[in-house]
């Protein structure tokens, strides 16, 4: 496969730009925080944050509020961070869609990444994991591109939403057999995977963290992850180098 493929997960934390306004009263925070995910409930963003949540509260014993505000492909609940004010009491989190790719796809954006988001660090990453339907018939690969080779826009797969990296490793998988696939956005890797499982799309590209546990269901495969070397944590699946 073509490094097309070399996408990971990753998600940043986030606050709205410093402006003018005062400096927050100290010791922060005097006052509940908000912590927003621009995704889902149960989607890996708002999994990270629920557990940055609660080691917050134990160690600062104050309230963060986690609010889920999905949406837009993502920019609806980055554009509340953007727009919040500049106090340190709403923060976000986000991946690689609201942040840098969304502005080359989109004509207008509610905020400028650069200039209304200060970046407060990297969280994590993770690879995503190419799952297909055990229904559809394949092990491989290989198989898959042979199989959507031969059934031109028959088959369908399931994202995150437009511009998402789930819907581009999907579009790369589309390029590499010459062929299309329809594409059928959902607002949080949840509800992607309960449409893969229900074979209402018959495959999809995901965080590995939102497929694995429904592996043992029998009723999806992983054929690969997009890393460039296997991971420690999936060392029986393939790469799609």
């Amino acid at each position: 496969m073509t490094r097309r493929f070399a996408l990971a997960f990753a998600a940043l934390l986030l606050a709205a730009l410093p402006g003018d306004a005062q400096t927050p009263p100290q010791p922060w925070p005097s006052h509940p925080v908000k912590l927003i995910v621009p995704f889902g409930a149960g989607s890996t963003p708002d999994v990270i944050m629920r557990l940055i949540a609660d080691q917050l509260k134990q160690k600062f014993n104050q309230s963060f509020v986690v609010e889920n505000k999905p949406g837009a492909s993502g920019n609806l609940g980055t554009d509340t961070v953007a727009k919040a004010a500049p106090d340190g009491y709403t923060l976000g989190i986000s991946i690689g869609g609201p942040l840098a790719i969304n502005p080359l796809l989109f004509d207008k954006m509610p905020y400028d990444p650069q200039k209304d988001l200060a970046f407060i660090t990297m969280l994590t990453s993770q690879p995503s994991a190419l799952a297909v339907s055990s229904e559809l018939g394949v092990d491989s690969v290989a198989q898959l591109i042979d199989l959507l080779k031969k059934n031109p826009g028959k088959y369908n797969f399931g994202s995150i939403g437009a511009g998402s990296l789930s819907h581009l490793a999907m579009e790369a998988v589309a390029l590499k057999s010459a062929t299309k696939i329809m594409h059928v956005p959902y607002p949080s890797s949840p509800a992607a995977m309960t449409a893969l499982m229900r074979n209402d799309v018959q495959m999809a590209c995901l965080p590995a963290i939102s497929v694995t546990p429904h592996v043992a269901s029998g009723k999806v495969k992983i054929l690969a992850i997009t890393t460039a070397r296997r991971s420690a944590l999936m060392p029986g699946i393939p790469t799609l180098k």
